[in-house]
Protein backbone atom coordinates (compact mmCIF):
# COMPACT_ATOMS: atom_id res chain seq x y z
CA UNK A 1 0.00 0.00 0.00
CA UNK A 2 1.71 3.78 -1.17
CA UNK A 3 2.42 6.54 0.88
CA UNK A 4 -0.96 7.92 -0.37
CA UNK A 5 -2.92 5.15 0.25
CA UNK A 6 -2.02 4.51 3.65
CA UNK A 7 -2.84 8.15 5.11
CA UNK A 8 -6.19 8.09 3.27
CA UNK A 9 -7.19 4.73 4.49
CA UNK A 10 -6.02 6.21 8.43
CA UNK A 11 -8.21 9.50 7.71
CA UNK A 12 -10.97 7.73 6.76
CA UNK A 13 -10.81 5.46 10.41
CA UNK A 14 -10.37 8.76 12.07
CA UNK A 15 -13.97 10.03 10.31
CA UNK A 16 -15.83 6.62 10.72
CA UNK A 17 -15.19 6.76 14.13
CA UNK A 18 -16.44 9.82 14.78
CA UNK A 19 -19.30 9.23 12.74
CA UNK A 20 -19.86 5.47 14.22
CA UNK A 21 -19.91 7.67 17.78
CA UNK A 22 -23.58 8.61 16.60
CA UNK A 23 -25.13 5.04 16.34
CA UNK A 24 -28.56 4.38 17.69
CA UNK A 25 -27.41 2.26 19.81
CA UNK A 26 -25.01 4.02 21.11
CA UNK A 27 -26.89 6.92 21.59
CA UNK A 28 -29.55 5.38 23.41
CA UNK A 29 -27.19 3.54 25.97
CA UNK A 30 -25.14 6.63 26.60
CA UNK A 31 -28.52 8.64 27.12
CA UNK A 32 -29.54 5.76 30.25
CA UNK A 33 -26.33 6.62 32.05
CA UNK A 34 -26.46 10.45 31.59
CA UNK A 35 -29.84 11.12 34.18
CA UNK A 36 -28.43 11.23 37.13
CA UNK A 37 -25.21 13.58 36.23
CA UNK A 38 -25.76 17.22 37.79
CA UNK A 39 -23.33 18.86 35.42
CA UNK A 40 -21.75 18.80 31.67
CA UNK A 41 -18.25 18.31 32.76
CA UNK A 42 -19.19 14.80 34.15
CA UNK A 43 -21.70 13.65 31.42
CA UNK A 44 -18.80 14.83 29.04
CA UNK A 45 -16.96 12.16 31.20
CA UNK A 46 -19.43 9.19 30.57
CA UNK A 47 -19.06 10.09 26.75
CA UNK A 48 -15.64 10.48 26.98
CA UNK A 49 -15.10 7.32 29.14
CA UNK A 50 -17.57 5.41 26.56
CA UNK A 51 -15.05 6.28 23.98
CA UNK A 52 -11.83 4.59 26.03
CA UNK A 53 -13.68 1.32 26.42
CA UNK A 54 -15.03 1.40 22.84
CA UNK A 55 -11.15 2.08 21.59
CA UNK A 56 -9.87 -0.91 24.57
CA UNK A 57 -12.42 -3.25 22.68
CA UNK A 58 -10.99 -2.26 19.20
CA UNK A 59 -7.30 -2.56 19.97
CA UNK A 60 -7.82 -6.09 21.88
CA UNK A 61 -10.04 -7.33 18.81
CA UNK A 62 -7.31 -6.12 16.46
CA UNK A 63 -4.30 -7.53 18.56
CA UNK A 64 -5.74 -10.75 18.80
CA UNK A 65 -6.84 -11.23 14.93
CA UNK A 66 -3.29 -9.51 14.07
CA UNK A 67 -1.34 -11.90 16.46
CA UNK A 68 -3.63 -15.40 16.14
CA UNK A 69 -4.06 -14.12 12.44
CA UNK A 70 -8.28 -15.45 13.50
CA UNK A 71 -10.30 -15.53 10.53
CA UNK A 72 -12.80 -12.54 10.76
CA UNK A 73 -16.38 -13.78 8.84
CA UNK A 74 -18.69 -11.04 8.73
CA UNK A 75 -21.56 -13.37 9.15
CA UNK A 76 -19.92 -14.23 12.77
CA UNK A 77 -19.51 -10.50 13.46
CA UNK A 78 -23.51 -10.26 13.49
CA UNK A 79 -23.79 -11.95 16.55
CA UNK A 80 -21.44 -9.26 18.15
CA UNK A 81 -25.02 -7.72 18.73
CA UNK A 82 -26.31 -9.75 21.20
CA UNK A 83 -24.53 -8.54 24.08
CA UNK A 84 -25.43 -4.83 23.17
CA UNK A 85 -29.18 -5.84 22.73
CA UNK A 86 -29.16 -7.62 25.84
CA UNK A 87 -27.15 -4.57 27.70
CA UNK A 88 -29.77 -2.29 25.95
CA UNK A 89 -32.69 -4.55 27.40
CA UNK A 90 -30.79 -3.92 30.97
CA UNK A 91 -30.15 -0.34 30.66
CA UNK A 92 -33.44 0.39 29.21
CA UNK A 93 -35.06 -1.84 31.95
CA UNK A 94 -33.36 -0.07 34.48
CA UNK A 95 -33.97 3.77 33.58
CA UNK A 96 -37.49 2.61 33.19
CA UNK A 97 -37.78 1.68 37.18
CA UNK A 98 -35.96 4.66 37.99
CA UNK A 99 -38.24 6.55 36.22
CA UNK A 100 -41.69 4.77 37.89
CA UNK A 101 -40.21 4.89 41.22
CA UNK A 102 -39.18 8.46 40.67
CA UNK A 103 -42.64 9.33 39.41
CA UNK A 104 -44.46 7.51 42.56
CA UNK A 105 -42.19 9.38 44.73
CA UNK A 106 -43.37 11.98 43.68
CA UNK A 107 -47.39 12.02 43.50
CA UNK A 108 -46.53 10.80 47.23
CA UNK A 109 -44.88 14.19 47.51
CA UNK A 110 -47.84 15.99 46.10
CA UNK A 111 -50.54 14.26 47.87
CA UNK A 112 -48.66 14.75 51.52
CA UNK A 113 -48.57 18.95 50.44
CA UNK A 114 -45.21 18.89 49.28
CA UNK A 115 -44.52 19.89 45.66
CA UNK A 116 -41.08 19.22 45.50
CA UNK A 117 -38.76 16.07 44.73
CA UNK A 118 -35.18 15.78 45.48
CA UNK A 119 -33.26 14.46 42.17
CA UNK A 120 -30.69 12.28 42.17
CA UNK A 121 -28.44 11.77 45.47
CA UNK A 122 -25.86 14.18 47.00
CA UNK A 123 -22.72 12.27 47.66
CA UNK A 124 -20.17 13.92 49.64
CA UNK A 125 -17.98 15.88 47.29
CA UNK A 126 -14.48 13.93 47.85
CA UNK A 127 -16.22 10.91 48.10
CA UNK A 128 -14.78 8.04 45.61
CA UNK A 129 -17.39 6.52 43.05
CA UNK A 130 -17.63 4.37 40.09
CA UNK A 131 -20.48 6.67 38.64
CA UNK A 132 -18.21 10.03 39.19
CA UNK A 133 -15.32 8.00 37.78
CA UNK A 134 -16.85 6.91 34.67
CA UNK A 135 -16.29 3.32 34.70
CA UNK A 136 -19.98 2.84 33.85
CA UNK A 137 -19.63 4.62 30.48
CA UNK A 138 -16.38 2.19 30.21
CA UNK A 139 -17.82 -0.49 30.30
CA UNK A 140 -20.79 0.23 28.30
CA UNK A 141 -18.21 1.19 25.57
CA UNK A 142 -16.04 -2.36 26.18
CA UNK A 143 -19.66 -4.03 25.15
CA UNK A 144 -19.91 -1.75 21.94
CA UNK A 145 -16.66 -2.30 20.65
CA UNK A 146 -16.92 -5.13 18.39
CA UNK A 147 -20.88 -4.32 17.64
CA UNK A 148 -22.04 -2.52 14.64
CA UNK A 149 -19.40 -0.72 11.97
CA UNK A 150 -17.22 -1.47 14.77
CA UNK A 151 -16.95 -4.93 13.96
CA UNK A 152 -16.40 -4.25 10.38
CA UNK A 153 -13.11 -2.52 11.69
CA UNK A 154 -11.93 -5.83 11.94
CA UNK A 155 -12.05 -6.67 8.48
CA UNK A 156 -10.68 -3.23 7.27
CA UNK A 157 -7.71 -3.76 9.44
CA UNK A 158 -7.34 -7.12 7.85
CA UNK A 159 -6.41 -5.63 4.71
CA UNK A 160 -4.12 -3.18 6.09
CA UNK A 161 -0.50 -4.17 5.23
CA UNK A 162 0.82 -4.77 9.07
CA UNK A 163 -0.03 -5.18 12.53
CA UNK A 164 1.36 -1.69 13.38
CA UNK A 165 -0.91 -0.27 10.64
CA UNK A 166 -3.88 -1.86 11.80
CA UNK A 167 -3.18 -0.61 15.30
CA UNK A 168 -2.67 3.21 13.70
CA UNK A 169 -5.82 2.63 11.65
CA UNK A 170 -7.53 1.33 15.50
CA UNK A 171 -6.58 3.74 17.64
CA UNK A 172 -7.48 6.38 14.85
CA UNK A 173 -11.06 4.88 15.23
CA UNK A 174 -11.09 5.06 18.81
CA UNK A 175 -10.02 8.95 18.66
CA UNK A 176 -12.54 9.75 16.79
CA UNK A 177 -15.07 7.59 18.48
CA UNK A 178 -14.24 9.29 21.66
CA UNK A 179 -14.69 12.77 19.95
CA UNK A 180 -17.46 11.79 18.52
CA UNK A 181 -19.15 10.59 21.92
CA UNK A 182 -18.05 13.58 24.02
CA UNK A 183 -20.11 15.24 21.82
CA UNK A 184 -23.26 13.36 21.86
CA UNK A 185 -22.96 13.01 25.74
CA UNK A 186 -23.19 16.77 25.73
CA UNK A 187 -26.06 17.31 23.52
CA UNK A 188 -27.81 14.36 25.11
CA UNK A 189 -26.96 16.43 28.86
CA UNK A 190 -28.84 19.68 27.96
CA UNK A 191 -32.16 18.47 28.09
CA UNK A 192 -31.32 16.41 31.28
CA UNK A 193 -30.16 19.33 33.01
CA UNK A 194 -32.76 21.71 31.54
CA UNK A 195 -35.66 19.38 33.13
CA UNK A 196 -34.03 19.15 36.71
CA UNK A 197 -35.93 21.81 37.99
CA UNK A 198 -39.34 20.12 36.48
CA UNK A 199 -39.19 16.70 38.02
CA UNK A 200 -42.59 15.28 36.21
CA UNK A 201 -40.79 16.31 33.15
CA UNK A 202 -37.36 14.86 34.05
CA UNK A 203 -38.95 11.51 34.75
CA UNK A 204 -40.96 11.13 31.84
CA UNK A 205 -37.48 12.16 29.41
CA UNK A 206 -35.95 9.31 31.32
CA UNK A 207 -38.71 7.10 31.15
CA UNK A 208 -38.76 7.31 27.57
CA UNK A 209 -34.96 6.88 27.03
CA UNK A 210 -35.28 3.74 28.63
CA UNK A 211 -38.34 2.32 26.89
CA UNK A 212 -36.79 3.83 23.27
CA UNK A 213 -33.27 1.58 24.76
CA UNK A 214 -35.71 -1.81 25.38
CA UNK A 215 -37.36 -1.28 21.94
CA UNK A 216 -34.04 -1.02 20.16
CA UNK A 217 -32.13 -3.88 21.98
CA UNK A 218 -35.83 -6.06 21.57
CA UNK A 219 -35.14 -5.13 17.39
CA UNK A 220 -31.51 -6.20 17.30
CA UNK A 221 -32.19 -9.51 18.53
CA UNK A 222 -35.41 -9.86 16.03
CA UNK A 223 -32.88 -9.12 13.42
CA UNK A 224 -30.09 -11.84 14.07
Amino acid sequence: MDTVVLPAAFALGFLSGFKHAFEPDHVLAVSTLLHEEPKLSRALRTGLAWGAGHTTMLVGGVLLVGFFRLPVSESLLAYFEVPVALMLLGLGGWAVWDASRRITALRKHRHDGIAHYHVGAHPHPHAFSIRRAGWPGYAVGLVHGLAGSGALLLLVAATLPSLAASLVYALLFGVGSILGMGLVSLALALPFLAARKEPAFYSLLMGLSGALSIVLGVALLLAL
